[in-house]
């Protein structure tokens, strides 16, 4: 007896964790849906970006806090905070963070999990990293430099991103390398990234340039559509 409650047992836990691809990669796609429809979302970023020598330490540093507010993909408004500079660090490494401009095709800002994008991409779904989450790996169609290729961790029986890692499928010129990192987390926004890590390396012949930037995205607040219309630039 048993025996035969054992077996029920690990079949259930088993149909559990199976489940098909093709549902996950819908659920990921109703989650970014229901995602970018929020009218808007306030929230402060606190930014860390630093230039890193040969053994990986921190020549210069710049730290950066901004409280921005978006709407979908677009960043309404932008406005710094607090700045604060260590060290030495390339005029490049100091630019503002690039947001999509008004007339830029919102497709190369969304997931490759969104439904308008997801036919452009190949998923595989692989067990791990440990017992309860699936790894899928995303492998675009196509390689450019705005479709993005690498793996996702998710729980299947929610379909809650948990990470992302993510590369270019082609890399731009002087790069030699770039890796996106995203930690997932419940707001009142949806489930959102609230950490990324931006991390390269690239230059010309023997004048090589290494940087990250860690970005905490904290305080989200959900926003009306009357607020965000009226927030400027």
């Amino acid at each position: 007896m048993r025996t035969f409650i054992l077996l029920v047992l690990i079949s259930a836990a088993s149909a559990r964790a199976e489940v098909p691809l093709q549902d996950l990669l819908n659920r990921l796609g109703e989650a970014e849906e229901k995602k970018l429809a929020v009218p808007g979302c306030r929230v402060i970023e606190n930014s860390v970006t630093e230039q890193l020598d040969k053994e990986g330490k921190s020549k210069g540093r710049l730290t950066r806090t901004y409280e921005v507010i978006r709407a979908g993909t677009q960043v309404v408004s932008r406005k710094k905070l607090s700045e604060k500079e260590e060290g030495d660090l390339l005029s490049q490494l100091k630019a503002e963070p690039q947001d999509q401009k008004q007339n830029e095709d919102p497709r190369g800002q969304l997931s490759p999990f969104h439904p308008q994008v997801r036919d452009e991409y190949q998923f595989e779904q692989a067990p791990g990293p440990r017992e309860g989450l699936v790894t899928v790996k995303i492998t675009p169609r196509k390689k450019d430099k705005k479709r993005m290729k690498g793996t996702a961790v998710v729980e299947p029986q929610t379909a809650q991103l948990i990470s992302m890692h993510l590369s270019p499928s082609e890399l731009a010129p002087m790069l030699d390398s770039f890796q996106i990192d995203f930690v997932y987390g419940d707001t009142p926004c949806e489930r959102a990234p609230t950490q990324l890590q931006f991390a390269g390396s690239g230059g010309v012949l023997v004048y090589k340039v290494r940087f990250r930037t860690q970005v905490k995205v904290s305080g989200h607040q959900r926003l009306d559509s009357a607020a965000v219309g009226g927030s400027g630039r």
